[in-house]
């Protein structure tokens, strides 16, 4: 696959790095419409363990590995009536993007002395593409919280700002434009990972702040019908944060992440009817942080990071079988921090970044578990956390960390792209 090298910015030379260590205890994730979290919670906290990005935004360093050619196209968004941020609630509706906080990044810097959060938000409708205003949150501005769609609202939870992690919630109702406070939560204040099951608002584990040494073991469930909680049985697994969580349409399934410095590489199953835990197999993935979606019958993974290194391996888990296997080896260089979407028949990679002095990647590729074969996406200028949702028809990106205005910078986005397969 060839490099993609576009022509640095004015004033910007091509190769140079940069020292922008974000961090704070903000992700975002690429996920389908029925979790989000991430969410906006842990590819920041990832992100919060990268060194240095080089400016040269292309693709270097991808195996020779055979693929389908690059097809499908990109166009951009309209504008957002929202300031750059990373590190915001965000959820697709089945008609719209809903963004809501997180974090700015200010002097060409993305570090905690530069960091103002927010309390605004927009949805961009994707079919008219054109945002509105959302009106104003009983919450108080944070970056790192959870956001889920419940089919009717977006149920966010916790998060953190400048004075330390939260406890507290709020629901969007998207039709009626309104927002109503949830009852309080018998978890303490967090920033963690949740999912959408059907009927509640699942949360387990998760950290005070992106260090990773104080995690949790414990979660609850929400119930947007009744408005109340209840705790989750005990889980078979030690506490983290930054870890994969998805839906699998049974079963909330973790894995991986991290407890302090120390990457993990063990996973469980927790099903809500029954209340109960099950461990899963173990994977032939090593320890990391890594996205990963629900296809319907798996739950695809591939790359992330452990430490400071990107990675480009994969794997799908089957919880039918309780059984893994190996992805084929994708056309892409190794990286963290990209955007990860399900599109209905194939998972979309794009965008991230690769391992301490790499790049910001334009390049991404779509994988067939059908057919345990990938092909190449067309290359969009790169960014790193990106908010991604897949809208039913296109794969939208919004956000994220950019080239700074000056050499040796960076900064967060406002602007939006859209990917048609």
């Amino acid at each position: 696959m060839s490099r993609v090298e576009p022509a640095p910015a004015p004033g910007r030379p091509p190769g140079r790095e940069i020292d922008w260590r974000p961090g704070g205890s903000d992700r975002v994730a690429g996920r389908r419409r029925r979790r989000l979290t991430i969410a906006a919670a842990a590819l920041v906290v990832a992100a919060g363990a990268i060194g240095a990005l080089l400016l040269t935004r292309g693709g270097g360093g991808e195996p020779d590995v055979g693929t389908v050619a690059a097809a499908g196209q990109w166009r951009p968004m309209s504008a957002s009536p929202l300031s750059p941020r990373i590190g915001s609630a965000h959820v697709w509706t089945g008609r719209e993007l809903v963004v809501w906080g997180g974090r700015t990044c200010a002097e060409g810097r993305c570090d905690d002395e530069t960091v103002a959060h927010v309390a605004d938000g927009a949805a961009y409708d994707a079919e008219a593409d054109a945002w509105r205003p959302l009106a104003p949150s009983p919450l108080s501005a944070r970056s790192g919280a959870t956001g889920v769609w419940s089919g009717r609202e977006m149920l966010v939870w916790g998060g953190r700002d400048a004075t330390g992690p939260l406890a507290d919630g709020a629901a969007y109702d998207a039709e009626a434009d309104t927002w109503r406070p949830l009852a309080p939560s018998p978890l303490s204040a967090r920033v963690a990972p949740a999912v959408w099951s059907g009927q509640e608002m699942l949360v387990w584990g998760g950290s005070v702040d992106a260090s990773g040494q104080q995690v949790f073991a414990d979660g609850a469930a929400y119930d947007p019908a009744a408005d109340t909680w209840r705790p989750l049985a005990p889980s078979p697994l030690r506490g983290r944060f930054d870890m994969l969580t998805e839906w699998s349409d049974r079963e909330l399934i973790v894995w991986g992440g991290r407890a302090g410095s120390e990457n993990l590489a063990d996973g469980a199953a927790y099903d809500p009817e029954a209340d109960t835990w099950r461990t899963l197999a173990p994977s032939p993935l090593s320890p990391r942080v890594v996205r990963g979606e629900w296809s319907g019958r798996e739950l695809l993974v591939w790359g992330g990071e452990q430490g400071t290194e990107a990675l480009a391996d994969g794997a799908a888990y089957d919880p039918a079988a309780d059984t893994w296997r190996s992805l084929s080896p994708a056309p892409l260089p190794a990286r963290r921090g990209n955007a990860v979407v399900w599109s209905g028949r194939e998972l979309l990679i794009w965008g991230g970044g690769g391992g301490t002095g790499a790049f910001l990647f334009a390049t991404g590729a779509g994988y067939d578990p059908d057919a345990d074969a990938w092909r190449e996406l067309p290359p969009s200028p790169g960014r790193f956390i990106p908010i991604a949702e897949w809208s039913g028809k296109e794969m939208l990106i919004w956000g994220g960390i950019v080239p700074g205005p000056r050499p040796a910078t960076v900064e967060a986005s406002s602007d939006g792209v859209r990917y048609r397969p």
